[in-house]
C-alpha cells in the first residue's frame, strides 16, 4: 500500500478537501451541491431528501498537455470594438423631454444594451421613454425593443418583480438554515445587495452632475421663489431648529457670479458627497426650493432626496461670526455652511479660486423630512482633500491643453530629479501639480529607437513613464503636437526632505472622446500663485 493523505474541513456550506493529489472544493446547501476535483472535473448534484433520488451532471476540463508540439493551434478570439460615448453625447441623449418615465425592466434593458456596446454599465435611474429610445438608437438597437417581451406592461413587470424577490428570499432562507454558519453567509449576501445598490446611487449622482445641464448656466428662465429668511450664526451646532413661519428680516444674497467661469473642485474625479454641512436647518425654504427644482418636492410626513445638485462654495470674509466662513449656496441661496473645522481646512484653496476670478463649484446631496411643524434636513457636499483642489504651481505659458483626469500612473525615475521635486513638496506632505507630457526617444544599443513619455515640471524633466504606459498616451501626445499644443496633466506629489514620489492622473488615448479632440484646446484654469492669503469680495448677507 502506498502513502495516503486526506483531510477535509467545512466552512459553512463550503467544504475544502486536501489530499496528496491536490485540493478540491465543494459548495452547497441542502439538496444542492457543486464539487470541483483536483483534476478539474466539475460535478453538480441535486437530491430529493428522503427518497434516494438524485440527478448528477459531470463536466471534465482536462489540463492541457505539457508538450507544446501536441497542442492544437489556438486561434485568437476576435476583439470586439467598443463604442465610446462622450459626455457631450450623453447630455444630448439625456436631454429633458415630456415623455413618461421608463419602467424598471425597460431601464435595465437599456443599461444592458449600453454595457454590451461600450463595456460600461450606466445607472440611468431617471430615464424616460424618449431618452431610452435615443440611447438605444445610439448603440445600434431598435427602440421597438422597449416594449418587446412584456416590457412596459405593468401587470407583467409587477409579476416579474415579485418573482425576483421571491427567489432571492428563498435563496437567503436556504443558505441561512443550511448550517450554523449559514446565517453569516446570508447576512453577507444581503449586505452585498445593499452595497451594490449604494454604488449605483453614487454612480447616479455622478451622472446627474456630469450629464445634466448646469443649474448655474440655466438660472434665467426658471421661476424660483425669493427666499426671505433670517441668517443666524453660520456655524451653530446642527441641532433640530423649528421652522419659522413669521416673515424673516433680510434676504440671503451675494454679488452675482454668473459671469464667472466654474472651477469644479473635483477636477473630473468621480467623487461622492462626503462633507457634512451644518446649520442647514435654518434654511428650510431654500432647501425646499432646491428639492422642487430637482423633481423632489417636500410633502408632509414624507422624505425627499436629491443627489448631484450643483452648488457653489462662497467665502465670506465679512461674516461677523467667523472670518473663515464658507457658505454652500444653490442659485445664490444659502443651504448651510461648512463646519468651523472644515472652513479652516478649505479656506485657502476656495479663496484662491475666487480671487482668481472663478466660482468654486461642486455637487451636493440634499435630504429633507417634513414632520409638520419643522423640517429635518441633511446636506452633504462633495469635496476632495484640500491639497488636491488646486495645483501648487501655475500652468506653463504657451498654447496648452489639459488632459482629462484619469487613473493613477506611477512616474518612474523621479528619484533622479529630487533636487527639482524637493522645491514643490508642500509642508503638508502632499499636493497637486500641473505637469507637461512630451514625446521623447530612447536609442537602444542596437540603434533602434523606442518612443516614451517624458514628464516635465515647469519645463524641467522630473521623470518618465514605462514603455507599456507610454503606449497608452503616445497617440494623444502625437495629436497635441500636430495641432501645436502642449499636453498638461495633474500629478499628485508626496514626499519629505528625504524623497518624493510623483503619481500622474491622466486619461488614456482610448478614453478620450472625439468631441473632446475636436473642441480643443482645453486650457488649464489659471489661478493666482499660491500665497498665505487672498483678497476676496464681501459676500455675507446683511
Amino acid at each position: 500500500m502506498g502513502f495516503r493523505y486526506r483531510k477535509s474541513k467545512s466552512f459553512g456550506p463550503v467544504r475544502i478537501t486536501a489530499s496528496k493529489r491536490g485540493v478540491s472544493a465543494s459548495i452547497g446547501a441542502g439538496p444542492f451541491r457543486v464539487t470541483k476535483s483536483t483534476t478539474g472535473r466539475k460535478t453538480s448534484t441535486v437530491r430529493i431528501p428522503g427518497t434516494g433520488v438524485s440527478y448528477v451532471t459531470t463536466s471534465s476540463h482536462r489540463r492541457p498537455a505539457r508538450n507544446a508540439a501536441v497542442r492544437a493551434p489556438q486561434h485568437p478570439r476576435p476583439q470586439t470594438a467598443r463604442q465610446i460615448i462622450s459626455d457631450e453625447t450623453w447630455r444630448e441623449l439625456l436631454a429633458a423631454d415630456e415623455t413618461a418615465p421608463a419602467s424598471k425592466f425597460q431601464r435595465d434593458f437599456v443599461r444592458a444594451a449600453v454595457a454590451r456596446a461600450t463595456g460600461k454599465r450606466p445607472s440611468l435611474m431617471h430615464l424616460t421613454l424618449g431618452q431610452a429610445a435615443r440611447v438605444l438608437e445610439c448603440v445600434g438597437q431598435s427602440p421597438a425593443k422597449l416594449t418587446a417581451g412584456g416590457r412596459g406592461v405593468p401587470g407583467l413587470e409587477k409579476a416579474g418583480t415579485f418573482a425576483q424577490w421571491t427567489l432571492f428570499g428563498l435563496l437567503v432562507l436556504v443558505v441561512t438554515v443550511s448550517s450554523p454558519a449559514g446565517f453569516v453567509l446570508g447576512a453577507g449576501i444581503v449586505g452585498l445587495m445593499f452595497l451594490v445598490r449604494k454604488r449605483r446611487r453614487d454612480r447616479q449622482a455622478w451622472e446627474d452632475a456630469t450629464w445634466a445641464a448646469s443649474p448655474v448656466s440655466t438660472v434665467e428662465g426658471i421661476a424660483v421663489p425669493d427666499v426671505q429668511i433670517e441668517a443666524p450664526a453660520n456655524h451653530a451646532a446642527p441641532e433640530q431648529v423649528a421652522f419659522q413661519t413669521k416673515a424673516p428680516r433680510s434676504p440671503v444674497t451675494r454679488p452675482a457670479s454668473s459671469d464667472r467661469p466654474l472651477y469644479r473642485v473635483s477636477l473630473g474625479r468621480s467623487e461622492w458627497p462626503n462633507v457634512e454641512v451644518v446649520g442647514e436647518h435654518a434654511y428650510s425654504q431654500a432647501i425646499k426650493a432646491a428639492l422642487r427644482a430637482n423633481n423632489a418636492p417636500v410633502a408632509v410626513r414624507s422624505d425627499s432626496e436629491a443627489e448631484g445638485v450643483q452648488v457653489e462654495l462662497v467665502a465670506e470674509p465679512d461674516n461677523p461670526y467667523d472670518a473663515n466662513a464658507i457658505s454652500v449656496r444653490w442659485r445664490n441661496q444659502v443651504l448651510g455652511y461648512l463646519s468651523r473645522e472644515d472652513a479652516v481646512r478649505y479656506a485657502q484653496p476656495v479663496r484662491r479660486i475666487i480671487a482668481s476670478g472663478f466660482t468654486a463649484a461642486t455637487t451636493a446631496r440634499i435630504w429633507a423630512y417634513d414632520v409638520g411643524d419643522r423640517l429635518q434636513t441633511r446636506v452633504t457636499v462633495t469635496l476632495p482633500e484640500p491639497e488636491l483642489i488646486a495645483p501648487l504651481n501655475e500652468a506653463p505659458a504657451g498654447l496648452t491643453t489639459l488632459v482629462p483626469w484619469g487613473s493613477a500612473i506611477q512616474v518612474l525615475k523621479e528619484e533622479d530629479h529630487f533636487e527639482i521635486l524637493f522645491n514643490y513638496v508642500p509642508q503638508e506632505g502632499a499636493g497637486l501639480l500641473l505637469v507637461s507630457l512630451h514625446k521623447a526617444i530612447h536609442t537602444l544599443k542596437n540603434g533602434a529607437e523606442r518612443p516614451f513619455v517624458e514628464v516635465r515640471l515647469n519645463g524641467e524633466r522630473v521623470g518618465e513613464l514605462s514603455n507599456v504606459t507610454s503606449a497608452h498616451l503616445l497617440p494623444l501626445l502625437e495629436h497635441t503636437e500636430t495641432v501645436g499644443e502642449t499636453a498638461l496633466a495633474y500629478a499628485r506629489i508626496t514626499g519629505s526632505a528625504l524623497a518624493a514620489q510623483l503619481v500622474l492622473h491622466v486619461a488614456k488615448a482610448t478614453e478620450i472622446s472625439n468631441d473632446w479632440l475636436s473642441e480643443g484646446p482645453h486650457p488649464a484654469p489659471r489661478l493666482l500663485p499660491r500665497a498665505a492669503g487672498y483678497e476676496v469680495p464681501p459676500a455675507y448677507a446683511t
